[in-house]
């Protein structure tokens, strides 16, 4: 897969206010980008940049970013038909520039004697990964903070890895590393700063909370620094902005059954369910249980997040999903909201 495709998750883009955003999902309108605003020109931030020595200031909580939003850039908030809901599009003719995490990988290589610990440690972390699994550098990229040159000495690591295959041998290394001790997994300590920070409390007890992260392979400790893992699969798999559309019925929770986690490392994460039962709805009109067979997510922390076999408990938006405008299953978004969640069902018991 050609990791310099047109907008894909994982890319930033900043736009003629130099307001930097993060890219989101793989499907894009033709003339505009489903993007959020991550990093905000503020003379009061504690991010600086060397180019043009700008102050920046993050923004990450998703309602905060809205709030923003609908103050400062109302007219990038438009409504989506095909997805049905308010998106931040960000009109292709206001960008000014394009980050890709694959450029930047090259960058930290061809500068390799002048980067500072922070980018050092990115760049170990690729290559041992590219190394040990037999994935070719031009299948990963460097993505966050270090790609904008907005990192600061304790900024983590946010490293993409292009491609089905390439991802699958990636995850493999992964698991391997954990065990040699070349990664570690969360302290107690970082798993409850880690628990504060997504506001996970608002669903979840801390056991809980921990025995879903502990299982996850995409994300822990390289070197006293914190790393995120994204795993993008090969856009030949997916479908052009337009062929689904998908049109929003309301919240439901469910009881089901994970029998497909195949793609579980993606993003977008997507897990095929089965066995559902509704336990709660409000919807537009009712829904037949079994036409349910997806739980899908854009936010990575619902990767690995369950697996197959799994009995799981699920909360979010139902969409209907719909090819030339028929109707052919329905889906459950989780993520959209701090209330939504995935869980197995065994550890909230």
């Amino acid at each position: 897969m050609n990791a310099n495709s047109e907008f894909i998750e994982g890319d930033f883009v900043e736009d003629v206010n130099n307001i930097i955003f993060d890219v989101k999902g793989l499907e894009h309108p033709p003339t505009r980008v489903i993007a959020f605003p991550r990093y905000i020109p503020d003379e009061k931030g504690d991010r600086i940049r060397k180019v043009g020595n700008r102050k920046y200031a993050k923004i990450y909580d998703l309602n905060l970013r809205y709030t923003y939003m609908k103050r400062f850039l109302r007219k990038y908030l438009v409504y989506d038909e095909v997805f049905d809901m308010e998106l931040c599009e960000i009109p292709k003719t206001d960008i000014i520039r394009h980050y890709k995490p694959a450029n930047k990988l090259k960058e930290l290589i061809s500068n390799i004697e002048f980067l500072d610990e922070t980018q050092r440690s990115a760049l170990k972390l690729a290559l041992i990964l590219s190394y040990k699994s037999n994935v070719p550098l031009k299948n990963l990229g460097i993505s966050g903070s270090i790609m904008v040159d907005l990192h600061k000495d304790n900024s983590d690591i946010d490293i993409v890895v292009y491609g089905t295959k390439e991802s699958f041998k990636v995850i493999e290394a992964l698991r391997e590393f954990f065990n040699e001790g070349i990664l570690r997994k969360y302290s107690m300590d970082e798993y409850e700063r880690l628990y504060v920070f997504r506001k996970a409390y608002e669903v979840l007890d801390l056991k809980a909370f921990i025995k879903h992260e502990k299982r996850k392979l995409f994300q822990g400790m390289f070197k006293g620094r914190e790393f995120f893992i994204r795993f993008i699969e090969n856009l030949s798999e997916k479908k052009p902005y337009g062929y689904y559309r998908y049109k929003n019925l309301g919240k439901i929770t469910v009881k089901a059954r994970v029998i497909d986690d195949t793609r579980s490392i993606f993003t977008p994460v997507r897990y095929v369910i089965d066995n559902v039962k509704i336990i709660e709805a409000e919807t537009k009109h009712p829904i037949k249980p079994e036409n349910i067979t997806e739980i899908v997510s854009f936010r990575g922390r619902f990767c690995q997040q369950v697996f197959k076999g799994e009995n799981i408990i699920a909360k979010g938006k139902i969409e209907a999903v719909l090819e030339n405008n028929y109707l052919t299953h329905y889906r459950i978004i989780v993520g959209g909201s701090p209330k939504d969640y995935l869980v197995n069902e065994e550890f909230v018991k």
